[in-house]
């Protein structure tokens, strides 16, 4: 069982490549947002 834990943590790339991709969904999700109230204004 150890030798499998060793196999799992040795492609982890650490906290980076995690950050790179919630800031990348964090952008992606606030244009979507801004594209969402331009929307919503365009039907009042």
């Amino acid at each position: 069982m150890a030798e499998e834990l060793k196999t799992v943590y040795r492609y982890d790339s650490g906290g980076r490549g995690f950050r790179r991709v919630a800031v990348l969904l964090i952008g992606l999700a606030s244009i979507l947002a801004m594209f969402g109230i331009f929307w919503i204004k365009s039907w009042i």
